[in-house]
């Protein structure tokens, strides 16, 4: 594999690939980012108490990444899943290990799937997560294809419509150093009508419905993200369900087709 400079330089994992263990890293989600990150997504902080809101631990496996000097601007990130077998609170030392489980072609670099543990200090392991993205580094191959779930609506009702606001979509994402998500410019460069909203900003939108229902303390969801979230679409959860029970939810971006899917595997 190349850079996507054409150098020979490469990241030791891509090089490794499939079972390296990436550096574990601690860190801890502090309160005043996680009421930042939800209010800046339009949800009320307080619904979670003490807890770690799953959606937090999205931009420290980011950061594994990039430490490991895996390419993230200019990726996709393809789906994202998180189990939680029971919640990890505010203010507590959290460490985080992965692996690259897979590493498959794709016409724009290959397509990227990791596996991480979140841990607490006694070694509890409390969150398992699944990530895939299309990084620019690779032999640009044809891809073997890209599973995702239906996206029919059939089914399916609303449970919650949200307006964006694009000073709260940009300030989502402040610190990823991204301006596609605040800056009309560059997402033009992109091939953008606008700036669009971090994928993961969809994701409280999924976790605050089953909240909202279930209140879980432990819970699976798998979420496929589709067509970009711009900064100023109104969107729409809609939710099936299967004995009475979430199984399925889609997020519809202003063209009422979907942004991203979700299969709820438990709750």
């Amino acid at each position: 594999m190349k850079a996507a400079d054409g150098s020979d330089r490469m990241s030791e994992a891509l090089e490794k690939g499939c079972g390296y263990k990436f550096a574990p890293w601690t860190f801890c989600v502090e309160k005043k980012e996680q009421v930042r990150k939800l209010n800046c997504s339009g949800v009320n902080p307080n619904i979670y108490g003490n807890q770690v809101e799953i959606g937090m631990l999205g931009l420290p496996t980011i950061k594994v990444l990039m430490a490991a000097d895996i390419p993230i601007l200019g990726g996709v990130h393809l789906s994202q899943r998180f189990r939680q077998i029971e919640p990890l609170h505010l203010g507590e030392l959290i460490t985080v290990n992965g692996q690259i489980v897979e590493i498959n072609p794709h016409p724009r670099g290959c397509v990227l799937h990791c596996h991480f543990k979140y841990s607490r200090s006694n070694g509890d392991v409390c969150v398992e997560a699944e990530r895939s993205g299309i990084i620019a580094i690779g032999a640009k191959e044809p891809s073997r294809g890209i599973p995702r779930p239906s996206e029919t609506l059939e089914g399916f009702s609303e449970i919650m419509r949200r307006k964006l606001v694009p000073k709260s979509v940009g300030e989502y994402s402040n610190e990823a150093g991204n301006l596609i998500h605040s800056d009309p410019a560059i997402a033009a460069e992109h091939g953008f009508r606008a700036p669009i909203a971090a994928g993961l900003m969809g994701i409280h939108f999924y976790r605050e419905a089953l909240q909202n229902a279930y209140k879980p303390n432990a819970f699976d969801l798998e979420v496929w993200f589709r067509r970009p979230m711009f900064w100023d679409d109104t969107m729409t959860l809609v939710a099936s369900e299967e004995k009475g029970r979430i199984c399925a939810m889609h997020l519809l971006c202003s063209s009422e087709k979907p942004a991203s899917s979700c299969i709820v595997h438990s709750v």
